[in-house]
């Protein structure tokens, strides 16, 4: 069981680490000085934080502004909401013009109605008296 492969490297790994780390720390700090520029991309993660933060992030950041002022506060917040609230608003100001509480203003509007519905269903039959 002690002959596997790994278990050497691992242990050949933990002895060289003691022995850099410990006993010669010149080794590794030499070794990083001659490794200067794969240690500074290494250490750098291959620059891919940078490349996250200033291109997928910003980006994210910026749709996410995009949609927060133009689709929330735009559309939801200032048509949808506000639109209908305003509308409503409106349409009540024209009826409360309407309701003044006369009777006769009441049945004139009726008899209008009733002469319009009239006049809609039966239009086809008076246009085909005339012809």
């Amino acid at each position: 069981m002690f002959f596997i492969a790994s278990f050497w490297l691992a242990l050949a790994g933990a002895v060289t680490a003691w022995w850099f780390y410990l006993k010669q720390p010149s080794i590794p700090a030499a070794i990083g000085k001659a490794l200067s520029p794969v240690v500074r991309v290494l250490e750098n993660k291959y620059y891919f934080d940078a490349f996250n933060e200033q291109v997928l992030a910003k980006g994210s950041r910026l749709l996410g502004t995009g949609l927060w002022k133009g689709g929330d506060q735009a559309v939801i917040d200032g048509v949808l909401v506000n639109g209908t609230a305003g509308m409503v608003g409106r349409i009540a100001g024209v009826v409360r013009q309407l309701q003044t509480g006369h009777l006769f203003q009441y049945a004139l509007v009726m008899l209008l109605g009733i002469f319009g519905l009239l006049t809609w269903q039966l239009w086809p039959y008076f246009a085909s008296l005339i012809r």
